[in-house]
């Protein structure tokens, strides 16, 4: 467990270092990642040497834990092991899930280890600064700049973070959590003794497999999770548990407390509201709760307002009661498996497997009765007899004051969504399903007669488990993102253009550019939208540059794009464009991979322009 610690200890300290460097120099370089990953192996050392003595033993797993491990770890090889790889000149990744956000985060890794001034201007989204919580980012692209090779860098990190969560996941839970966290679901999977084929029965409803949806796309969690599970621990241990538990020094809480906002802020937020309720309703950890958030008061609200642009990176929060009850997708769920009324009502495809017509309003009160069944399974049941056997027991103040609080940030996700898309209110529910699960086995689940606990785990997390099995099965062979002769003859024509200009191009997830690490107009809409960036006017002016209207100039300046790339991807979302740049500006570089223009200079004669493959 000391272990764990410490990496995390190393991990968040490199990170913070080469932040102040990076501020103090203009960016990072190979010279600043060595002095910030020097600074944290030897917090790591010290570490390790200060708690060599210390022994953190506790009951030997049973068969049904060592069954939950051995499936943790072979779930979490399959997933990293794979998470990119290489096939002859395509660059895939494992899932389908990862594509849009592998390569968001290929993305920053290159942009952040390019020298890029601090704060850094946001890569996808023109006149802005870059919103996101870019810890686990930062920490890559420091190993970058010492060597480690950038794909390399993401099985390993993936392989390493979950060892470390796997750890936490049990010294929090034990096997019950650990299962738990592979295994969340509802009743879907239970189709699999119909259909008798195995595959991802939750990738269409809301709960989703963490481990497919969360863990293998959500980089920050591989630090986030981790830490949060420590420092959860470590707070059971200080305020509630014995003097010779185990628990973190309160300097390792403090330092991975302040840092959480720089890996993952939906982990932060959850914690924090956490602290507040036990400093309200706990009067013996007050003292304590208001040293710890003092002293981190200051680093973390600077992270929180960097990551967020001073609070103003974004349109997050609203309104939304019933969480995603009636997202067009559950309702096409429903309508393919009930009935619809006509098609055109809905806007979306009837199905071949429809059964009859049934009035919207009807299929709408379909998918409200079926959507929290099917999606948790007996998991609410449960919980509402956790809570009554807390409310009844007073005496357990930990189990109240973790569970209660939990659920209510859970039920506030119900109503209130905290991000444009709802879905990402599941990186707070996490912790709170995270938070529970321990109390579900012990206050409940354990005093119940053995047949009838084998028989609620079975039903809690078949389908779960049976999804998450089905999204890494033998039918993944992988899913492209790129071709690396385009990326490197890319990086290549562009290696003499400063970092600070901006590319136009066609907005999409894995522009050759943005894996390159170079800024762009606009990136993939769907990952602009969802940090909650007004793009509709930006994507606008780039449609009207990119198709050749008039006055393309004024829009590509208004955009403050001084380079304009034209690539496959261009030629087919624009096909119909004169491409007036052609004749009238600059070729600065081109290949197979496309052409590059330069729209401040005027066109060299002797440059023959490359006519795309089709």
């Amino acid at each position: 467990m000391n272990f764990v610690a410490a990496i995390l200890y190393a991990v968040s300290t490199s990170s913070l270092v080469a932040l102040l460097l990076a501020f103090a120099r203009g960016g990072l370089n190979s010279s600043s990642a060595g002095v910030a990953l020097g600074c944290g192996l030897l917090v790591m050392s010290l570490t390790l040497w200060q708690t060599r003595e210390q022994s953190t033993e506790r009951r030997p797993p049973s068969l049904a834990e060592w069954l939950a491990i051995i499936a943790f770890a072979l779930v979490s090889l399959r997933i990293f092991l794979w998470v990119v790889f290489i096939n002859g000149d395509d660059i895939k990744v494992l899932s389908p899930n990862n594509l849009g956000d592998l390569s968001l985060h290929l993305t920053y890794v290159r942009y952040l280890a390019s020298g890029v001034h601090f704060w850094p201007d946001n890569p996808i989204f023109t006149g802005g600064k870059l919103t996101y919580p870019i810890g686990i980012d930062l920490f890559h692209s420091l190993l970058l700049l010492v060597g480690v090779d950038v794909l390399r860098g993401f099985v390993w990190m993936g392989v390493i973070g979950a060892a470390l969560t796997g750890v936490a996941l049990w010294r929090w839970g034990r096997g019950f959590t650990l299962f738990g966290f592979l295994a969340n679901g509802g009743l879907a999977g239970f189709a699999l003794f119909t259909t008798l084929k195995l595959t991802d029965f939750q990738g269409d409803l809301a709960w989703k497999s963490f481990a497919l949806a969360l863990f293998a796309t959500q980089r920050g969690l591989l630090f986030a999770l981790p830490a949060g599970l420590l420092l959860l621990s470590s707070w059971r241990a200080r305020f509630f548990g014995k003097p010779e538990d185990w628990r973190l020094p309160f300097e390792g809480e403090l330092l991975l407390y302040a840092t959480l906002p720089l890996f993952h802020f939906h982990t932060f937020l959850f914690l924090s509201v956490l602290l507040g309720v036990w400093f309200v309703f706990y009067g013996p950890a007050r003292r304590s709760l208001a040293l710890l958030v003092g002293l981190a008061f200051v680093p973390a609200t600077v992270l929180v307002l960097l990551i967020t642009g001073g609070l103003h990176g974004g349109n997050l929060i609203g309104w939304k009661a019933g969480w995603m009850w009636d997202d067009p997708g559950f309702l096409d769920w429903c309508q393919a498996r009930f009935g619809a009324s006509p098609p055109e009502t809905l806007g979306v495809d009837a199905g071949p497997i429809s059964t009859g017509l049934i009035p919207v309003d009807r299929l709408r009160l379909i998918a409200g009765a079926l959507f929290w069944p099917l999606n948790f399974g007996i998991l609410p049941v449960l919980v509402i007899m956790l809570i009554i056997v807390l409310w009844q027991d007073r005496e357990n103040r930990w189990g109240r004051l973790v569970v209660f609080p939990s659920l209510a940030i859970f039920l506030v996700c119900c109503f209130v969504k905290f991000a444009p898309w709802e879905w990402d209110n599941t990186k707070l529910m996490i912790w709170s399903y995270l938070a529970i699960l321990p109390f579900l086995w012990s206050e409940l689940l354990a005093r119940w007669p053995e047949w009838s606990r084998q028989f609620v785990v079975f039903v809690l997390f078949f389908s779960g488990f049976v999804s998450t099995l089905g999204g890494i099965n033998a039918s993944f062979t992988g899913f492209p993102i790129a071709q690396r002769s385009d990326l490197d003859g890319v990086a290549q024509a562009v290696r003499r253009i400063p970092v600070t200009e901006r590319f136009a191009g066609a907005p999409t997830y894995n522009h050759p550019l943005l894996l390159d690490g170079r800024k762009m107009v606009l990136g993939y809409i769907g990952h602009v939208h969802s940090h909650g960036l007004a793009w509709e006017v930006p994507a606008e002016k780039l449609d009207s540059l990119l198709n050749g209207e008039n006055d393309w100039r004024k829009t590509a300046d208004e955009l403050g794009a001084r380079y304009l790339f034209w690539g496959r991807n261009e030629e087919e979302k624009y096909k119909d464009s004169p491409q007036p740049w052609r004749d009238t500006t600059r070729l600065v570089a081109s290949g197979d991979w496309g052409a590059i223009y330069d729209l401040h200079s005027p066109p060299d004669k002797a440059a023959e322009v490359p006519k795309l493959e089709e």
